[in-house]
């Protein structure tokens, strides 16, 4: 197996593609999950309204500061989205939180999501290597999973399988 040359490089935050380490970066922001809520008056009744919840709707996140692993796994997704002939790959995104040790701590697992933005790196010389700027994927919805990254696969595959059921 050949032996992956990833610098060693101070993000706190890495992206995993369908289990698969591919970027570390240093700043997330957009993960919201808004509940849309209709009210409905009953007949008679002048005292309140029924909150009648309609669904959740989840807002794109972003990843800024990123740098890509040895492989170009991440940047191939992305630019698979640009070829007409072939069907967008939706793919299960964790967003790992990591500790000052890089431990994995917890993780947001985004559910068929794929690239839709993305914002190369400003080129200096004397400036720290990144591969991106800003990286904006858009998901169908997230769920959160405490814990190391065993706990959070073991989660993901469980999701895929009742995804591909239903």
């Amino acid at each position: 197996m050949a032996q992956r040359s990833d610098p060693d490089v101070p993000y706190r935050y890495q992206l995993e593609i369908d289990g698969i380490s591919n970027v570390r970066f240093t700043d997330v922001s957009g993960l919201k999950s808004t509940t849309s809520v209709n009210s409905v008056r009953e007949g008679g009744n002048n005292v309140f309204e029924y909150a009648m919840i309609e669904g959740n709707k989840f807002e794109d996140v972003v990843i800024k500061k990123g740098f890509y692993s040895a492989g170009s796994e991440f940047f191939q997704w992305m630019k698979k989205l640009h070829v007409k002939t072939q069907k967008i790959e939706r793919k299960t995104v964790s967003l790992v939180i990591l500790n000052d040790k890089f431990e994995e701590t917890g993780r947001f697992n985004l559910y068929k999501a794929f690239p839709v933005e993305y914002e190369g790196p400003s080129f200096n010389s004397t400036a720290k290597d990144i591969a991106f700027e800003s990286v904006k994927i858009h998901y169908d919805y997230f769920e959160y999973h405490p814990g190391s990254a065993v706990t959070g696969l073991i989660d993901a595959a469980v999701n895929a399988a009742i995804n591909t059921l239903g």
